[in-house]
């Protein structure tokens, strides 16, 4: 089994038809689905995505989103109480301006969770920049 944590990008890419990485999403998606995969998300993924699809899409289509995302009810993985500051260490380190806040709370769980997640699905190119997997390149 595959443990993948989602990203936003990814998120969107699956719901916005016109988005430049959509025939790419549904195609690593599938491939992930074919491979008994477990998704995972962080505490702040559901709430970025919906906020992304009400800019990009409607306010509308962002709450189709959060009604579908709430029914998967997938497991989400979030950092411990006494190490929250790893994802700003993670910030830190970052040198490139619009860096996410929330990519980097994302690596330090990738860091936190490395023997139970694979890779992370999303199309940043932050995560390979900084040595992690990512969906793409497990499949």
């Amino acid at each position: 089994m595959l443990n993948i944590l989602l990203d936003t990008d990814a998120l969107v890419a699956l719901t916005k038809k016109g988005d430049s990485n959509r025939r790419k999403a549904i195609s690593i998606h599938q491939k992930l689905k074919e491979n008994d995969v477990q998704f995972f998300l962080s505490p702040f993924t559901t709430a970025e995505t919906v906020t992304v699809l009400s800019y990009k899409l409607s306010h509308e289509e962002a709450k189709k989103f959060l009604i579908e995302a709430r029914k998967t009810d997938l497991p989400i993985l979030s950092l411990e109480d006494n190490s929250p500051n790893i994802a700003d260490q993670w910030f830190f380190k970052q040198n490139k301006k619009g860096t996410s806040y929330f990519d980097c709370y994302n690596m330090a769980l990738l860091e936190r969770y490395k023997k139970q997640l694979n890779a992370i699905f999303s199309f940043d190119s932050v995560y390979k920049r900084n040595g992690f997997k990512t969906a793409e390149e497990i499949i």
